[in-house]
């Protein structure tokens, strides 16, 4: 497979709620009966645990359509380029030999092997779609557990690398973009919330990652004693109830602030248009306020998604595989700064 020409299919045409939440994604943990965990598997484990999946992805009519991609394989900024599109975790980027990735023509359903468990399966969906993504996964877990014998216990549910996934081995997750709650000081109250209604807040890039441009990952910590529907209904109650308070927000900002988000829109604007170094961090807060100008019609034809690819292909990784070579980070800040004057300056613009 190419890498490079990964698309984004999934993101096509836009979901629920799409102005609040970027996508909904399910998440499956499984292994395989008798084999150690990764973690702690020799070679001989790896192999056999890759090979088994690659004979199922074969052989399997539902799966034959996905590619493999030997991540072992890929060169450090390919992977880098990979986890920036959210295709692999940071687990699977920083790994040794026998990871592989088998991902469908639409990016939208991936079978990760050999990550922190022998097999991390997830669905991949636009907006606010966490059932229909569970379905999804399921179907393919459904697949996959016909021919291979999950560890799984009567008492316990699925075994995992990890206690805090054992259960139904589930996490679902939602990404949002909360520029309304974070400019009326309301996001620090909901951070704190939380934990006690049994979800997780985290970064762009998930666990231990920090949060950049007033996006924001939710999922659940909680996988055992509950069904996935439970799991899937309470974190979709409360995203729903979420993106209700952004829009709230966002409304009584431009009510009784107007001149003063007009003036963040527009500065936003033209340092992208003028910048001559930038950094990524930089780039996600100025980016933000830029999803407000989409709303206000002040960007036509500039849609979400486009803006979202823009996020992405201003990463690192992208970065470097468009200019070809490995780049300094000065290098890409200038390069960085380079391609979003070049996007920002062709866009009509509503001033």
């Amino acid at each position: 497979m190419d890498i490079v020409s990964l698309t984004e299919n999934w993101a096509e045409p836009p979901g629920p709620s799409a102005h609040v939440v970027v996508s909904s994604r399910v998440r499956l943990a499984r292994n395989l009966e008798r084999i150690i965990f990764p973690s702690h598997a020799d070679t001989k484990d790896l192999r056999q645990v890759c090979d088994a999946v690659d004979r199922l992805v074969r052989n399997e009519t539902a799966l034959r359509e996905f590619e493999r991609i030997d991540i072992s394989a890929c060169r450090a900024v390919e992977r880098m380029f990979l986890r920036e599109n959210h295709i692999i975790s940071p687990e699977l980027e920083q790994s040794s030999e026998f990871r592989v990735l088998h991902l469908n023509p639409k990016r939208s359903c991936a079978i990760m092997v050999n990550e922190e468990d022998h097999l991390r399966m997830y669905c991949l969906r636009s907006g606010l779609q966490l059932t229909p993504a569970l379905e999804e996964i399921n179907a393919v877990d459904a697949v996959v557990g016909r021919s291979l014998r999950y560890a799984y216990s009567e008492k316990y549910g699925f075994l995992t690398a990890c206690p805090s996934n054992v259960g139904t081995g589930m996490r679902a997750s939602v990404m949002l973009h909360l520029p309304g709650l974070v400019m009326t000081r309301q996001i620090e109250e909901i951070i704190k919330v939380i934990p006690h209604r049994g979800l997780a807040a985290r970064g762009y890039y998930g666990e231990n990652s920090e949060f950049l441009g007033d996006f924001y990952q939710i999922s659940n910590e909680v996988t055992l004693g509950k069904t996935d529907t439970e799991i899937i209904e309470e974190l979709q109650s409360f995203i729903e109830g979420l993106v209700s308070r952004e829009e709230a927000a966002r409304a009584s900002l431009l009510e009784k602030k107007h001149w003063q988000v007009e003036d963040v829109i527009w500065r936003a604007y033209g340092v992208l248009t003028h910048a001559r170094i930038m950094s990524s961090k930089e780039a996600f807060q100025l980016l933000s306020p830029i999803r407000l100008g989409i709303e206000r019609g002040h960007f036509p034809p500039l849609t979400h998604h486009r803006l979202n690819r823009f996020i992405v292909a201003m990463q690192p990784g992208h970065l470097q595989i468009a200019e070809g070579k490995e780049m300094t980070a000065l290098e890409r800040g200038i390069a960085r700064a380079r391609f979003l004057r070049s996007v920002f300056s062709e866009l009509k613009t509503t001033n």
